[in-house]
């Protein structure tokens, strides 16, 4: 190659990159983007698949190309993520800065000790995964890892306020219960339009997650969604509930779980109403209730409550939906009672009411499914069952694995099914009318017939009465 080659290819070529760096921006939808310097700082990890943290950090993190862009690391303000630092101001100094308009806060890999981080809008907080990144609770701190901010004033408000707009995903939340005896929230929110996802949450000494916000249904200015959307939630360990759902309504819950939980696995009550769960799992022996649907017409599809002692669903409100998934318990021989599907009274007289159900049940030690005293007006209950009662030395326990307990609502459709060739654990129950014994005045109208119930002689008969006073006995006992 000649020198005169040689001097028009480097021309070529400081004119290409000037060009695409100029077009970078517009590419990318006119987000900011990284430089070159940042692309090529990378050292190859974008081109060659290397992890995350390589990755992300190569081409958006680096301390001298940020500055001015919508990306936030936590160590350009002075967080160490060694597990021994107490990292709170430096994190809240991110944080705060994406409040203020910059965006996205990343945290790489790393053990990030904190006290309580306050939480603004429009801040997406970004881990390198949630093995690898952790905000762990600072011992004697006693207190929520992640609060929205004005949580205190606007929690029990019904308030339209809150934050909006923001997102965690991928990292964990360690609560550190053992170094916070006197409590401790993975996160706490009052807001709506928010997404969390691959998020793990637990050791908390108190709720894992717990969110609320108000029953309005106006939004505060320009939105593309009210509900809150959980994908790939993980909430276990912690020394309350997993999920304390409380709102926004109309949110979202897809392939989460929550174990081993000493309080209720999923809680969805308050404002959570229309809330949609799917593929979404409880389980464990510490959680004494592993759904609580607890919040008007809530949607459970394909779900599974698996736990060894307690309460698999329990539905309190109107018009809540479990449908296919599955309801197993362990046969449990403890002190608990162990119930698959429960229905209990709700706030409101009456309740609940107009429930479906639709489902395989099994291994549940008291009953598959309780009734209570007749609640489920209006409801189907559709159920198969395995229910062979507790085994102790080989012997069945007498009373246990009972298919119900309770008296169904007259109102209901009812079809619970231990094999048909067993009746004595099977009820089907279809609505019908039930006449009893009453004093009748005056005669039927014309073109009419009345269909009555009356005693005589000792015998109850059923009776038509024509407009002429004619009475004709139908069937007697």
């Amino acid at each position: 190659m000649t020198p005169w080659t040689t001097a028009i290819g480097n021309t070529v070529r400081m004119w290409w990159q000037r060009w695409r760096d100029d077009q970078l921006p517009a590419m990318a939808g006119g987000l900011p983007s990284p430089s070159r310097r940042a692309l090529l700082t990378g050292g190859g990890a974008v081109a060659v698949g290397a992890g995350v943290t390589g990755a992300v950090v190569g081409r958006y993190m680096s301390a001298a190309d940020t500055s001015g862009t919508s990306f936030l690391d936590v160590r350009q303000f002075g967080a160490a993520g060694d597990g021994k630092t107490d990292d709170t101001r430096a994190l809240q100094k991110a944080l705060d800065a994406a409040a203020a308009g910059a965006g996205l806060v990343f945290l790489p890999a790393g053990v990030y000790l904190t006290r309580r981080l306050v939480l603004g809008s429009n801040v997406h907080l970004r881990g390198a995964g949630g093995d690898t990144t952790v905000l762990r609770l600072h011992p004697g701190a006693n207190s929520a890892i992640l609060e929205s901010d004005g949580f205190a004033r606007l929690s029990g408000t019904d308030d339209a306020g809150g934050i909006l707009g923001f997102s965690i995903r991928d990292l964990a939340l360690d609560g550190n219960k053992g170094e916070n005896p006197d409590g401790g929230f993975g996160l706490r929110i009052y807001g709506c339009q928010y997404e969390l996802s691959e998020l793990i949450v637990f050791n908390c000494r108190q709720d894992g997650v717990y969110s609320e916000w108000s029953g309005t249904a106006g939004l505060p200015g320009l939105s593309h969604q009210m509900e809150a959307r959980l994908t790939a939630v993980r909430s276990h360990h912690n020394g309350g509930s997993g999920f304390n759902f409380n709102g926004p309504h109309d949110s979202m819950f897809v392939n989460c779980l929550a174990f081993e939980n000493e309080g209720i696995g999923f809680r969805l009550a308050g404002e959570a109403h229309a809330t949609s769960m799917v593929n979404c799992h409880g389980w464990g022996i510490a959680q004494p209730v592993s759904f609580d649907l607890a919040a008007l017409a809530i949607g459970c599809v394909n779900c599974y409550a698996d736990f060894n002692g307690g309460i698999g669903v329990r539905i309190s409100r109107n018009d809540c939906r479990w449908w296919g998934g599955f309801v197993i318990g362990g046969n449990h021989t403890g002190d608990r009672r162990e119930i698959g599907i429960q229905f209990v009274p709700g706030p409101v007289d009456g309740e609940p009411a107009g429930c479906v159900i639709d489902t395989k049940i099994m291994n549940c030690a008291t009953a598959a499914v309780d009734f209570g005293n007749g609640f489920g007006n209006r409801s189907t209950v559709r159920a198969s069952l395995t229910q062979p009662g507790v085994h102790t030395d080989g012997a069945y326990v007498a009373g246990t694995g009972k298919p119900w307990i309770g008296t169904p609502n007259r109102t209901c459709r009812i079809e619970i099914l231990e094999g048909l060739t067993d009746p004595a654990k099977s009820l089907v129950v279809s609505p019908a009318f039930e006449m009893r014994a009453q004093t009748v005045r005056g005669l039927p109208q014309a073109d009419s017939v009345r269909v009555f119930v009356r005693v005589a002689g000792g015998r109850t008969q059923l009776c038509a009465q024509f407009p002429d006073g004619t009475v004709r006995v139908l069937g007697s006992e």
